[in-house]
């Protein structure tokens, strides 16, 4: 392959490397270590909340929202969040995070309302293009089925996105990062599959397991011995490095044969280009919006994109296997 080609793949190789060196970087959360955050809490825990911190003491003074998406201690935490923002601006100090988190306004009980509303945005529109597919894509095409478990974890992914930012608990957000990275892994396996079909039957299966046996390692290791956030990153990053190189060398080699793979290659370079919001950090605009919500904003369209790409491939997949028959035939008759 000649330099010029080899370019752009060194170049998104340098901006995965510069995002992952980012992101590893660990910031501590000014907000909750503050001595008149931790005051505040306990005063309203004694005024407001039962012992165990879970009910509210007057509970038809809390918005229904309020009262059934959060505790009491919770909510002490939220109030007393925005008491310490409001003295730190007084003072002319840096809006300070609470938790790792910026502050954020909560709507309908919504803790970040932005990333829930844009983590929506990518479920519709995934569900909407899969649709789609399978009305334009005969059953009879090749990976027709592999590409249906693709959407039905793309779906579940983007689901468990929008309940973790609904509300940041332990078992949401454990949620959030095994079905995002499960859709990762399944983009890097239905990629590998998708460059050898056909002809490798055994690598398919070994592939398989392998990918089987690693989601299981990590899910089991985040879970049981330590929720590393650095090492759950590593993975993310490596896998989706190798899986948009992967694409982008195969639309190269079979662009003038598969025309259709420009959108693959797009897709593949955009969604890079969105992750580049992550490495952005910034207070909340209006206290709502933040970088990693238009993170996901960004990359709500990119599933238009991919599944024109899928149907495409599918369709070329199907009318190649039509031809092989047909040749097959001719020669039997012959």
């Amino acid at each position: 392959m000649s330099h010029g080609t080899m370019q752009p793949f060194n170049t998104l190789f340098s901006i995965c490397l510069f995002f992952f060196l980012i992101v590893l970087e660990v910031k501590a959360s000014s907000g909750d270590n503050n001595v008149y955050f931790q005051k505040c809490v306990q005063t309203c825990r004694k005024a407001n909340c039962t012992t165990d911190g879970v009910l509210f003491l007057i509970a038809s003074e809390i918005s229904p929202f309020v009262r059934n998406m959060w505790s009491c201690d919770d909510d002490c935490h939220y109030h007393c969040m925005w008491d310490t923002v409001n003295s730190f601006r007084e003072r002319s100090w840096d809006v300070p995070q609470f938790h790792g988190k910026w502050p954020f306004i909560r709507i309908f009980g919504l803790q970040e309302p932005a990333s829930v509303l844009f983590s929506i945005f990518n479920l519709v529109a995934h569900f909407i293009m899969f649709r789609q597919f399978r009305q334009e894509v005969r059953k009879t095409s090749p990976m027709y089925y592999l590409w249906h478990a693709y959407a039905v974890v793309c779906l579940n992914g983007w689901f468990w996105s929008a309940v973790f930012h609904a509300r940041d608990v332990p078992f949401t957000e454990k949620m959030d990062y095994f079905c995002a990275f499960s859709m990762v892994l399944f983009s890097f396996f239905s990629m590998i599959l998708r460059l050898l079909q056909g002809r490798y039957t055994f690598v398919a299966i070994f592939l398989s397991v392998f990918c089987i046996i690693f989601f299981i390692h990590h899910v089991t290791y985040l879970s049981l011995v330590h929720f590393d956030y650095s090492y759950n990153m590593l993975a993310n990053v490596a896998v989706g490095a190798v899986t948009t190189l992967g694409w982008l060398m195969w639309a190269s080699l079979v662009r003038k044969q598969q025309p259709y793979v420009w959108r693959c290659a797009a897709f593949s370079v955009l969604t890079g280009l969105c992750v580049c919001f992550e490495v952005i950090d910034f207070p909340p605009i209006l206290w709502i919006v933040d970088a990693h919500s238009l993170f996901h904003l960004s990359t709500a369209g990119l599933p238009i994109l991919f599944y024109r790409f899928l149907i495409d491939d599918c369709k070329y997949l199907h009318k190649q296997v039509e031809l092989a028959r047909d040749e097959t035939f001719t020669r039997k008759k012959q």
